[in-house]
């Protein structure tokens, strides 16, 4: 697996680890069935601009796929692209997230204006297909909080990872 993507998936099942402190999302606790579904809003193809942290406002997210958790609901796949999580080393640093799993209404929340549809989907097989396997041993989840923040996680878990403070 490559790295980064390693990386990024690690983020992901980390950010989970502290579920109940910090409401940033939630696992399953039973039931891990996905099944495909569709959205009236989001469609995969879709870019989409959100409400983005400072100095990323050109950021966009794409959605990847719809599913539905017969526990948790509806899960919008995105990936984000045009971010910058520091690196305090100086060195080159993640630019997009391919795989970030949400709940539909935090994904909701967050989304400020549809800018595409039917846009090719970035490569995401690989972070997803992790993501999934996680999922079913109940060790990983989906996003509840809005998208700027769950980077805001990524970007914390990638410079504790390079062994900045």
């Amino acid at each position: 697996m490559k790295p980064l993507i390693r990386f990024l998936v690690v983020v992901f099942v980390f950010a989970f680890a502290g579920i109940a402190v910090a409401q940033i999302g939630v696992a399953p606790k039973k039931d891990t069935t996905l099944q495909g579904a569709t959205d009236a809003k989001f469609t995969p193809g879709d870019v989409w601009e959100y409400a983005t942290r400072e100095g990323e406002e050109h950021s966009t997210l794409t959605v990847l796929k719809v599913e539905n958790s017969p526990e948790l609901g509806v899960i919008v796949h995105i990936g984000v692209e045009r971010i910058k999580l520091a690196n305090c080393h100086g060195g080159p640093s993640p630019e997009s997230v391919p795989h970030m799993p949400f709940a539909r209404k935090a994904l909701d929340d967050s989304v400020t204006k549809k800018l595409a549809s039917n846009r090719p989907l970035p490569n995401f097989r690989e972070g997803y297909e992790e993501w999934k396997e996680a999922y079913s041993k109940k060790k990983a989840g989906i996003y509840i909080v809005r998208v700027a923040s769950a980077v805001g996680v990524a970007e914390k878990t990638y410079r504790s990872g390079i062994g900045c403070e």
